[in-house]
């Protein structure tokens, strides 16, 4: 036997023998997550036919364990789109749309405070598509022939092509506060709410931030909904730390919970030590809850996704409210009849990566003889298909019944991709399908491709 053939020999034998040793003490275990080897990814590799980014880990808790009564989260972007607009039996539309969005909740046992604002630019190159007709008089043009080979007439242009330019904007602001009136014992509460909306007007782009709508309501409901975010972050921070050869044990549920805690508290943290110095107390914090020293290895691995990576919020629970307020003011400086909300929410993070939502609000102006009103509801699917590609899909639905004018149903479903570029900018594509009907009217229906930025501000 070669020296070289005895070698290769003896080092898988001992290869064998170590693996075998090692899985027989419990070091590691292929799927079930409880224990990992810290042995090489090729090594790892080897021994259970897998790669490393493909370990399955087990968590012991999901995000429904999470019941922390004091969260927060917030959100901004500032958005930017170029839009292709194909609409049935009209024009091709070629439309720029910027717009900043902002929202934020803040919950503790007894109280739910929640902020939402934006405010939305459109700036639209509408060019109108140009007909013919056959007009035998004609001298110019192309020649018409019938079956015979007979030149019946010419070719000219029946419409006009007409381009022009539009820009609108609209924006709004609320605030919305709830209050529970005995937490230990029910989720009834009690709330108030306060809107602000802005347009621009036909003949003065001015005229709708001088009278803007101004809306309060009040009222009751029942029900809570729970921001799970923070525990969502604390799932993808083991599976990380798993996969990148820093836990050989994942973590106990009740491990996961002070994590989650501790992530929670990052705005804390910020305030106490400085943006620029809380991340090594964080950092430190979160590594004695999992009870093990990560090493510079883990340590910045933990850095990087709890501040690089996207997660999306994460919410579950339900509420209803009904409420009745007035228009303090109208777009034309007036005030208006007493209205009437009734409004449900449900979301659901169907796994750790998906995340459902539907909102649905009816609304109506009491006092009024023609029994006028408004529902909306807009229902979401969100799936995180890797760490940085998300697909968000919407279905958006309006109808406005009026006594005394046709009703109008609107329907839009939008399936988007975003990607992200870094920490803060993202890539959207988005595809919309559009439809329209007034009743007694033909149905439109419109399709559109979308493609812009997305920068988190927040």
């Amino acid at each position: 036997m070669k020296l070289s053939t005895l070698t290769k020999a003896v080092t898988s034998v001992l290869v064998a023998t170590l693996a075998t040793s090692a899985m027989a003490a419990g070091s590691i275990t292929e799927t079930t997550g409880n224990k990992l080897v810290k042995i090489t990814d090729t090594a790892y590799t080897k021994l259970t036919g897998k790669a490393v980014n493909d370990v399955i880990v087990n968590h012991p808790v999901t995000l429904f364990d999470y019941s922390q009564a004091d969260s927060s989260y917030e959100d901004a972007y500032l958005n930017g789109t170029l839009n292709l607009t194909d609409n049935e039996g009209s024009d091709t539309l070629y439309n720029v749309d910027l717009g900043v969005n902002y929202e934020k909740a803040t919950s503790t046992a007894d109280t739910t405070i929640k902020y939402d604002a934006g405010l939305n630019g459109h700036w639209a190159n509408n060019t109108s598509e140009t007909s013919y007709k056959v007009d035998p008089t004609a001298t110019e043009g192309k020649e018409v022939k019938d079956a015979s080979g007979t030149v019946v007439g010419r070719l000219v242009e029946d419409k006009e092509v007409k381009k022009e330019d539009t820009s609108t904007y609209q924006g709004h602001a609320s605030a919305t506060y709830d209050k529970y009136f005995n937490p230990q014992t029910s989720n009834a509460f009690w709330y108030g709410k306060g809107e602000v909306k802005v347009q621009q007007e036909e003949g003065d782009d001015y005229a709708g931030l001088k009278h803007p709508e101004v809306k309060l309501t009040g009222g009751v409901g029942y029900g809570r909904v729970v921001n799970v975010t923070p525990m969502a972050k604390a799932i993808r921070l083991v599976e990380a730390l798993v996969e990148n050869g820093n836990l050989a044990r994942v973590p106990s549920a009740n491990s996961y919970q002070k994590i989650a805690q501790i992530i929670e508290k990052e705005e804390a943290y910020k305030k106490k030590f400085s943006d620029a110095r809380y991340a090594q107390y964080w950092i430190r914090d979160i590594q004695k809850a999992l009870g093990v020293n990560l090493g510079a290895s883990g340590t910045i691995r933990a850095y990087d996704v709890l501040t690089k990576e996207k997660i999306s919020t994460r919410k579950y629970g339900w509420d209803v409210r009904a409420g009745v307020g007035a228009t303090v003011s109208d777009y034309n400086g007036n005030s208006g009849k007493p209205l009437l909300e009734l409004q449900g929410n449900y979301y659901y993070p169907i796994s750790n990566k998906t995340q459902f939502s539907n909102e649905a609000k009816l609304s109506t102006i009491l006092d009024d003889d023609d029994g006028s009103y408004t529902l909306t509801n807009d229902m979401g699917v969100t799936y995180e298909l890797t760490d940085r590609v998300d697909w968000e899909n919407k279905w958006n639905l309006s109808y406005v019944n009026n006594k005394n004018a046709p009703d109008v149903t609107s329907n839009m479903l939008s399936s988007a991709f975003l990607y992200e570029l870094s920490n803060s900018l993202d890539y959207e594509a988005k595809a919309t399908l559009s439809h329209s009907k007034v009743e007694d009217a033909d149905n439109k229906v419109d399709k559109g491709l979308y493609m812009g930025v997305k920068y988190r501000l927040k």
